[in-house]
């Protein structure tokens, strides 16, 4: 890691679940391309688990060739993922 970002606090590792690293209120620094959105069809009283769980297994089956996905939540309205790829 560049030294750059050894002294910079807003940077963090990331978790991985179900091959996707995961973003929330937060985007990647690496260089990526962006593959497509799933959005969440039904809303679970703002529970967050449930609603990463159904956009994960959502972006899985639409795009399996992502690599990371970036969570948009938005209260009362439609949350929403991005999928990306990570460029080589």
């Amino acid at each position: 890691m560049s030294a750059s970002l050894v002294n910079n606090n807003n940077v963090a590792e990331v978790e991985q679940m179900q091959g996707y690293y995961i973003f929330v209120d937060s985007k990647p620094i690496s260089d990526y391309e962006y593959l497509g959105t799933v959005k969440s069809a039904i809303t679970f009283s703002g529970q967050y688990q449930p609603v990463r769980d159904a956009l994960l297994k959502k972006a899985r089956k639409q795009f399996p060739n992502g690599d990371g996905i970036i969570f948009h939540f938005h209260n009362g309205g439609t949350d929403r993922a991005d999928v990306i790829r990570f460029k080589k």
